[in-house]
């Protein structure tokens, strides 16, 4: 049994390591793949449950979305966008997409408190 779920625990890893953080060359020549949409998916439900964790304990969220927004993935694909075209073409350092979106989340929906 062991041995058969080894194969299946590798590919798995392997997958993760290979999208464990979307590079903007990688989205961009990605970008409209269905492996970038999941992608999307799991990053924008990650930050999301991070930031909700963060106003059940009283800390203060990174991004306030308006009342009953429903972002989706081509939203979020169009904020990214917006948040490449932010990055200086002779920035020395080069954010992958998961702080492309994080930043941008922050930029267009404040809190107020940031």
């Amino acid at each position: 049994m062991m041995i058969k779920i080894l194969p299946l625990l590798a590919a798995v890893l392997t997958s993760f390591h290979a999208y464990a953080g979307l590079s903007v060359a990688e989205f961009e020549n990605k970008n409209k793949t269905l492996s970038t949409n999941t992608y999307l998916l799991g990053l924008s439900s990650g930050l999301n449950a991070s930031n909700n964790q963060l106003s059940a304990i009283n800390q203060v969220p990174l991004f306030c979305y308006p009342p009953y927004l429903n972002l989706t993935v081509n939203n979020y694909r169009e904020i990214i966008v917006l948040g490449i075209k932010d990055i200086p073409p002779n920035s020395p350092t080069k954010p992958t997409i998961d702080e492309v979106l994080l930043k941008q989340l922050m930029k267009l929906y404040p809190c107020g408190y940031n």
